[in-house]
């Protein structure tokens, strides 16, 4: 008999919660590191995130990665949702115009029993039901993922800058130039420069930058690194340089995160 070795595909399930929310506008946030996925319950909102504007209804998935920039735009109802955070290297990242999407009964079925089972007291059958359903949550997503194949010549474009910003962040490639990227796609710039407008409404050079500063970000907030060690991390010269385009970005010092 072979001798299989199997991982499993979620290292980690960092949190999950059910969420109400009265009727709001204008609230600005950052989505967790990781994998984060919500299931709109009841009620409506609007929502923008990586530039676009979406109208999230009961019944929709919202996928986001990476500590991205979420604007709560409004609601005039109350909303409540379920969300899950979490860590997964094989779960690639969802491409930016398929990001919101129809839960089928499954996956409804499926968040309504991460629900149960993480009020569980006990921690094996907890963990292992919330990780089963997870994972059928994920499948779901993948099924989907393979029936909307990109196909015409626009959604191959627009994927050809999913597929570097992958390496990107997979390999940390925080401060890659214009070349660099031609170099990992295999295309000309002004390919790279077509396929990241079609996708993020952009420029490639200011799209790493918005990596960049979500990144840093990320490890003030959730990561035990001072500002040197992420000013290293990051790949600048020095500490200094990288505190003022981060207080240029964000309109504060990063140091005022650690005091929050």
């Amino acid at each position: 008999m072979d001798i299989l070795n199997i991982r499993h595909p979620l290292e980690e399930i960092s949190g999950f919660w059910k969420f109400v929310r009265t009727p709001r506008k204008n609230i600005k946030a950052r989505s967790t590191p990781g994998h984060l996925l919500h299931l709109i319950i009841s009620g409506r909102y609007t929502l923008k995130t990586n530039n676009r504007i979406y109208h999230v209804k009961p019944g929709d998935i919202i996928y986001y990665y990476a500590s991205e920039d979420v604007e709560w735009m409004e609601n005039t109802e109350t909303v409540v949702f379920y969300s899950v955070a979490f860590v997964s290297s094989m779960f690639k990242p969802l491409p930016y115009e398929k990001r919101v999407m129809k839960a089928n009964i499954e996956m409804k079925k499926a968040f309504n029993l991460i629900y149960e089972y993480s009020l569980s007291p006990d921690e094996f059958t907890r963990t292992a039901q919330m990780f089963s359903s997870l994972s059928g949550i994920l499948l779901e997503i993948e099924k989907q993922r393979k029936e909307n194949a990109l196909s015409d010549c626009h959604e191959q474009s627009s994927g050809t800058w999913e597929i570097i910003e992958d390496k990107i962040r997979r390999e940390k490639l925080f401060r890659v130039q214009l070349s660099d990227l031609c170099a990992m796609a295999g295309k000309s710039r002004a390919s790279v420069i077509r396929a990241c407008r079609k996708s993020t409404g952009t420029t490639p050079l200011k799209r790493i930058h918005e990596l960049r500063m979500n990144e840093a970000e990320g490890l003030l907030r959730f990561s035990t690194l001072n500002v040197t060690q992420i000013a290293e991390y990051l790949h600048y010269p020095r500490m200094h340089e990288f505190s003022r385009e981060f207080k240029r970005h964000f309109a504060f010092a990063p140091t005022r995160i650690f005091k929050d």
